[in-house]
């Protein structure tokens, strides 16, 4: 399955950022684009077309992230194109064209990226409390979760403990 989603906030904007990820991204990029999907990690500046009609619908920077390399582990793109609600549209219309392409649910990018094993649990509630920081504090502590701080201490401990669980277990025997 493929999925697709506005990354960036719903909206009128300047910029709007539309990720796909899965085993048809590069599918997904060739028709859109009307050509082989650009180098890996390289923001390229491309036409996006409507594969059916042909017609142009925006010019945007298009990046490539080929599997295990990417955000989720698995072949994903983005799609940087200007932020009117018509462009949005029109792209996420011709996505959902697309035969095992689906809209991504909320927080399924990051579902993905924790069940590929890129990042742990609490990177994965750290990246929600992030997006949903309004305050200074809340943003830096999310920060402080993202970098591994918690996961690095949380590790440590469990590697005591078990340690600790052979100790008594030996004792024991």
């Amino acid at each position: 399955m493929t999925i697709y989603a506005l990354s960036s906030g719903p909206g009128i904007s300047g910029i709007a950022v539309i990720r796909v990820s899965g085993i048809k991204t590069e599918k997904v990029i060739s028709c859109l684009i009307n050509d082989r999907p650009p180098k890996v990690k390289v923001a390229t500046l491309k036409k996006i077309f409507n594969p059916k009609s042909g017609d142009l619908i925006d010019e945007g920077l298009v990046i490539f992230f080929k599997s295990p390399n990417s955000y989720t582990g698995e072949d994903m793109a983005e799609f940087h194109v200007h932020g009117s609600k018509a462009v949005v549209q029109e792209i996420l219309n011709v996505l959902e064209k697309f035969e095992d392409c689906r809209l991504a649910e909320p927080g399924e990018f990051t579902k993905l990226a924790f069940q590929n094993n890129k990042i742990d649990l609490i990177k994965a509630e750290s990246i929600g409390d992030l997006i949903n920081a309004e305050t200074e504090l809340q943003r830096q502590q999310a920060i402080k979760l993202i970098q591994g701080n918690a996961s690095n201490h949380y590790n440590s401990l469990r590697e005591k403990l078990v340690k600790s669980l052979s100790y008594i277990e030996a004792k024991i025997d």
